[in-house]
C-alpha cells in the first residue's frame, strides 16, 4: 500500500495544537510519535502501515505524520502529552505506561504464554478489551489496541546462561519498572535501572554485565554489537499500547474514529506478526553477523526459569494490582490455550 501523494498536506491545519473537526475536504494532521527509529524494524513499519491505511481509507481527510527516534521526548514524555491533549498519538511499552495505569503490569507475568498466537487471543478477546477500556477510564488516554514489543531475552557478557545459577550476582540492566527488577532479583541477579538510550554504553562500559529486550531491538538497537552471550529464554512477552489523544478523538467524525480504530488494529498485527518472526531472524543475524553465542532454551530450561521467577513475581504483582485481576489474566490466558490448542493441551 503506498502512501498519499504530497500535495494532501498542503490542507493541513496549521498552528492547532487538537485536530478539531476539520471541515469536508480539508486534510487533518495526527502526529504520531514513538520510540523507535526509522528504518526498516516492526515498531517502524507498523506505525507506517497505520499511516497508509488512515490516509487511504479517509481520501485524505486524515494524514498522519510519523514522529520516530524519541523526537518529541521520552516514552513517558509523549504519553504525558497525549494525555494532555498536545499529542494526538504515542505507542509507549508496558513497562513505561505502568506508571500511568498500574494494571498493565499483569501482562509482565514472566513465562505467562506458550506462544504469541496465545497472546494475540487475550489481546484481542474479552479480557484484553475490558482492559483497553478500563485504562481510557482510570486515564483519561484512548486505548486502540495492545500489540506485540517481542518476546524479552537476555544477553550478557560474563557467560551463556542456561538455568538461574548462571544469572547469580550478574548485574542485570532493567527498565525502570519495579516487576523486572523483581524478576531479575528472582533469579538471583542485581537489578540495575537504566534509561532505554543509555542501556548498550552501561553494557558496553561494564556498568551492567547483561540486559534483557527482544531479539529484534538487541540487533537494531546496538546491544547485540557489544555483548558475547544471548540466550533465547523469552522470559516476558512485552507489550504495546496504541492510545490516542481522548479529546482529539472524540473531536472526529464517527467515521473517521472508527478508521483510527481500524488503523490501530491493522498497525498492531503487522508489529505481531513481524515482532515473532523478529524473534528468530533477527537472532540468526545477531549468531552469525555479530558473531554473539545464541543459546536457544529447551522446555526443560525454561520450566527452571519459570519455576524460579511466576511465585515471586506474581506475589509482587498481586500486591500492586489485586489478585482478582491476575486470576482474571491466567483464565483467558488457559482460555486462549483451549482454543488455540484444543481441551487436552
Amino acid at each position: 500500500m503506498s502512501a498519499l501523494k504530497s500535495g494532501i498536506y498542503g490542507a493541513l491545519i496549521l498552528g492547532a495544537a487538537l485536530i478539531t473537526g476539520a471541515a469536508p475536504g480539508t486534510a487533518a494532521e495526527i502526529k504520531f510519535a514513538f520510540e523507535m527509529f526509522e528504518g526498516d524494524n516492526p515498531e517502524y513499519n507498523a506505525a507506517k502501515a497505520f499511516k497508509d491505511y488512515v490516509e487511504n481509507k479517509s481520501n485524505g481527510e486524515l494524514t498522519v505524520r510519523l514522529f520516530p527516534g524519541n523526537q518529541m521526548g521520552s516514552v513517558r514524555d509523549t504519553t504525558e502529552m497525549v494525555q494532555a491533549g498536545t499529542l494526538e498519538m504515542t505507542l509507549p511499552s508496558d513497562g513505561a505506561f505502568a506508571g500511568f495505569y498500574k494494571p498493565i503490569q499483569v501482562w509482565s507475568l514472566p513465562y505467562l504464554f506458550r506462544s504469541a498466537p496465545v497472546a494475540w487471543e487475550v489481546m484481542n478477546g474479552e479480557f484484553g478489551q475490558w482492559m483497553l477500556g478500563d485504562i481510557e477510564e482510570k486515564t483519561g488516554i484512548k486505548a486502540l489496541a495492545f500489540s506485540q514489543n517481542g518476546f524479552r531475552s537476555f544477553v550478557n557478557n560474563v557467560r551463556p546462561i542456561k538455568t538461574p545459577a548462571d544469572m547469580q550476582g550478574m548485574k542485570i540492566r532493567t527498565m525502570e519498572s519495579p516487576v523486572y527488577m523483581e524478576m531479575v532479583k528472582a533469579l538471583g541477579a542485581n537489578p540495575t535501572p537504566i534509561a532505554g538510550s543509555e542501556a548498550v554504553m552501561a553494557l558496553q562500559q561494564g556498568v551492567v554485565d547483561g540486559l534483557e529486550n527482544p531479539p529484534p531491538v538487541l540487533y537494531t538497537g546496538g546491544a547485540a554489537d557489544v555483548a558475547k552471550h544471548l540466550t533465547l529464554n523469552e522470559h516476558v512477552l512485552g507489550l504495546h499500547i496504541v492510545v490516542a489523544s481522548k479529546t482529539w478523538f472524540e473531536s472526529l467524525s464517527p467515521a473517521h474514529q472508527a478508521i483510527v480504530q481500524e488503523g490501530a488494529r491493522v498497525m498492531a498485527a503487522v508489529e505481531n506478526v513481524q515482532k515473532t518472526e523478529g524473534d528468530w531472524i533477527y537472532a540468526k543475524k545477531i549468531a552469525e553477523e555479530k558473531g554473539v553465542q545464541v543459546h536457544t532454551s529447551t522446555p526443560e530450561e525454561k520450566q527452571s526459569f519459570k519455576d524460579a521467577v511466576y511465585q515471586p513475581v506474581r506475589k509482587y504483582i498481586s500486591e500492586q494490582v489485586g489478585e482478582d485481576l491476575l486470576q482474571q489474566m491466567e483464565t483467558s490466558v488457559s482460555e486462549a490455550e483451549t482454543k488455540l490448542y484444543g481441551p487436552s493441551n
